[in-house]
């Protein structure tokens, strides 16, 4: 294989090495393999580059304990596996599961996962606090008593698995881009934003 073509897979690597978790062992093994010509390259760096294609192929999920599981079809099943897994809600997770659990529990999972994500789409944003926590407690932004503690049950559970699956991007996007939402008991003029969808009893904006 000539040098041009080992960059070229080297750099696709290395811009996955954010996504994929065997990325940056790969992306090493071929940066190595720049400085030798192929032919002096042993045989398990040249299967491996071989193999690089094969690394993005099916979706996958990480779970806590970072062991790579095939994505289920339908998130209800994802949601299941996720609680089976029974994650730990600390820091920002925490904070991020509280308002799944105070905002919107009883809601479809959609409709939880999209909450989630609307404060981790805060977040990235820069336009307000950065981290989940701040998002959480900005004022004025959430109507829920930070004061209140989730009652331990399926419910809270629930929003753990949720908050999890959105941390970690297990998911996609269930409303693209959000970043508020309302209850669609609630006019609201935001002639301003645009509206993404509604889901169960909240409506979002981007």
């Amino acid at each position: 294989m000539c040098s041009a073509a080992i960059v070229a897979l080297a750099s696709t690597v290395v811009s996955a090495a954010g996504e994929l978790p065997q990325a940056p062992a790969a992306a090493a093994r071929l940066i190595a393999a720049i400085a030798h010509p192929a032919d002096t390259v042993a045989p398990d760096i040249l299967a491996s580059i071989t193999a690089v294609p094969n690394i993005a192929a099916p979706d996958y999920i990480i779970a806590d304990d970072d062991v790579v599981a095939p994505r289920p079809a339908q998130l209800t099943t994802l949601v299941a596996q996720t609680m089976t897994a029974a994650p730990t809600a600390y820091g920002d997770r925490e904070c991020l599961a509280r308002a799944v659990y105070f905002e919107a529990r009883g809601e479809p999972l959609e409709g939880q996962l999209a909450v989630a994500q609307v404060i981790l789409n805060r977040v990235a944003s820069g336009r307000f606090a950065s981290t989940v926590c701040g998002v959480v407690n900005q004022h004025g932004q959430f109507s829920f008593d930070r004061s209140r503690t989730p009652a331990d049950g399926r419910d809270w559970r629930t929003a753990k698995a949720i908050a999890a699956i959105a941390a970690t991007a297990a998911w996609d996007a269930v409303a693209p881009r959000a970043t508020a939402f309302h209850a669609t008991r609630v006019a609201v003029g935001w002639a301003s934003m645009h509206k993404v969808g509604t889901i169960g009893n909240h409506v979002f904006y981007r």
